[in-house]
């Protein structure tokens, strides 16, 4: 049946609209600048960005942004 909204994990090089999850401990270099994909991130530090930064612990933050990028609301 249809829905509004199926989230997924993983798909990196999917051409879907992401939202990069990003921790700057594990070292890992940022997605975002190279994948025109990625609508915003939500990460646990200061990300150097143009797009939507997120707090990681914003749970109800986070999911706003999804309602209002997909105008579910």
């Amino acid at each position: 049946s249809p829905c509004a909204l199926l989230i997924v994990e993983g798909f990196k090089h999917a051409a879907i609209p992401k939202l990069e999850v990003y921790r700057a401990v594990t070292g890992e270099p940022l997605l975002h600048p190279n994948d025109p994909h990625i609508v915003a991130i939500a990460s646990d530090s200061k990300v150097e960005t143009r797009l939507p930064l997120l707090s990681l612990d914003d749970d109800a933050g986070i999911a706003g942004f999804i309602v209002r990028h997909l105008k579910l609301a």
